[in-house]
């Protein structure tokens, strides 16, 4: 058990509630918070910032330049404002005397105790922090972080917050620099401290990163699990290779002294050191990071994404697996239970994916298992997969992501022109783009969903409308 872990809640009568929301909301109206910040606020979630994100990445990719990432987390944020901040910062964003009489006045006199198997120890102040578990304490954390960054936040689309967690993007490992230590000098002067065992950064390349390995013999090249047919043995490092990865023409068993490319070029990511000084402080480069529940991949791309959901998935699964494969309760209720607790998790952000048919294929089929063992039959009983989700009354995952893609296509092309889940798209970066195919981008993928659906992006200026085409794809 770590103590750090546990933190004080504060327990208000339903009346106490009532009367903070009514201050929560005369405050809001009173403020005006910059777009950077998608936490606690209304119109604006986790997706979006996950989008702003891929969507810059995807940017720098298609140009071949290198895109520097440090995610930055406060250690234990709420706890640790003092007070007096949050009085200052109700005054720099110009609240009404009031109203910071009244929030400071509810923060004063606060007492705690530990409760350990209904034996509660000896009460004690606490002076420092917003309250776990009150109705304003998102929002004055917000408030917070809103007035210290004023002097030194350069905002979207390279500076993103999502309540504490900061990410910052810049071109070169200089600027990222000197990004950080601007964040970083200027929450501590407030006494807020960053967590070190968090701080991460990322190179972002198409040609940086690691490929995730499946199967019981990867392919040294593209790392996927290699069959029984079709590959060849390399004879320096001796992984199987896929014909296709060889790049060998006619029959394998021609060829001699196999040495594949992988060996003959190196590892693309030799000179990307393992970690980078920042601020005077060392932190770890890595090559895929889990941003607000999504991994981002520093070579761009869903791999690593859609692996990380069908984890999620399964653990999901598996929690729930007696009710999901037990055969008192009927097929349609563990349809509705399935799609509801684990289908939902494992499309969670794949709305901003550029998905190839790889991976679209890698949940399709981690899916039909889950479906087999909810409707008790084997792939030997050679029943069709829409006969398996008629029975359960679901729809497939592919269908269901595509619905969820062109929902997300309608709701920032609904936004203005000035909103930058639409600015980022239109964002271009200078510079020529490098020899070779293009990376398949969310906007083939989307534009391909319309196409094979018969939608235009302009029906998704009437919602209702919208939103009625898309339930029948």
């Amino acid at each position: 058990m770590v103590r750090g872990n546990y933190r004080g809640l504060k327990l208000l009568e339903p009346p106490m509630k009532l009367f903070e929301c009514v201050n929560e909301q005369l405050i809001r109206e009173s403020i005006d918070i910059d777009d950077m910040q998608f936490g606690f606020m209304p119109g604006r979630g986790t997706t979006d910032a996950i989008f702003i994100v891929r969507q810059v990445q995807e940017k720098y990719i298609a140009k071949g330049k290198d895109l520097y990432l440090t995610f930055v987390d406060l250690e234990k944020a709420f706890d640790r404002v003092p007070r007096k901040v949050v009085d200052w910062a109700l005054r720099k964003v110009g609240i009404e005397e009031w109203i910071i009489k009244v929030v400071m006045a509810m923060c004063e006199n606060c007492i705690s105790a530990v409760n350990i198997n209904g034996t509660i120890g000896k009460s004690f102040s606490v002076k420092v922090g917003v309250h776990q578990g009150s109705v304003l304490s998102p929002l004055l954390f917000v408030i917070v972080m809103e007035a210290l960054s004023n002097d030194f936040k350069a905002g979207l689309p390279y500076e993103l917050l999502y309540a504490d967690d900061l990410v910052l993007m810049a071109e070169s490992i200089q600027e990222l620099e000197t990004k950080y230590t601007a964040w970083k000098e200027g929450m501590e002067k407030k006494g807020l401290r960053v967590n070190i065992g968090k701080r991460k950064v990322m190179v972002s390349n198409k040609s940086i990163g690691t490929q995730n390995k499946s199967g019981k013999w990867p392919c040294g090249v593209c790392r996927k699990g290699v069959g029984e047919v079709s590959a060849i043995q390399c004879n320096q490092c001796n992984a199987w290779i896929h014909k296709k990865c060889s790049k060998i023409k006619g029959s394998l068993t021609k060829a001699q002294n196999f040495i594949c490319s992988t060996c003959k070029q190196g590892k693309a990511d030799v000179n990307i050191p393992d970690r980078v000084t920042l601020a005077g402080g060392s932190l770890e480069v890595v090559a895929k990071f889990c941003y607000l529940g999504d991994m981002l991949d520093a070579s761009g791309g869903a791999q690593s994404s859609t692996i990380t959901r069908v984890q999620c998935g399964w653990n999901k699964f598996r929690e729930l697996q007696p009710l999901l494969t037990s055969k008192a309760i009927t097929p349609k209720t563990k349809g509705q239970l399935y799609k509801s607790c684990v289908q939902r998790v494992m499309i969670y952000g794949s709305e901003t994916w550029p998905v190839k048919t790889e991976n679209t294929q890698h949940l399709h089929r981690n899916e039909m298992i889950m479906v087999r063992l909810m409707c008790g039959v084997s792939r030997s009983d050679r029943l069709s997969c829409k006969e398996l989700w008629a029975t359960l009354g679901i729809d497939p995952i592919t269908n269901v992501m595509r619905r969820e893609r062109l929902r997300w296509r309608g709701h920032t092309e609904r936004k203005d022109e000035e909103n930058w889940l639409r600015k980022v798209q239109k964002m271009e970066i200078p510079g020529k783009v490098p020899s070779g195919g293009p990376r398949k981008t969310w906007k083939h993928v989307v534009d391909d969903d319309l196409r094979r659906t018969g939608l235009d992006r302009v029906q998704a200026h009437n919602r209702d409308a919208w939103r009625f085409a898309i339930s029948k794809v």
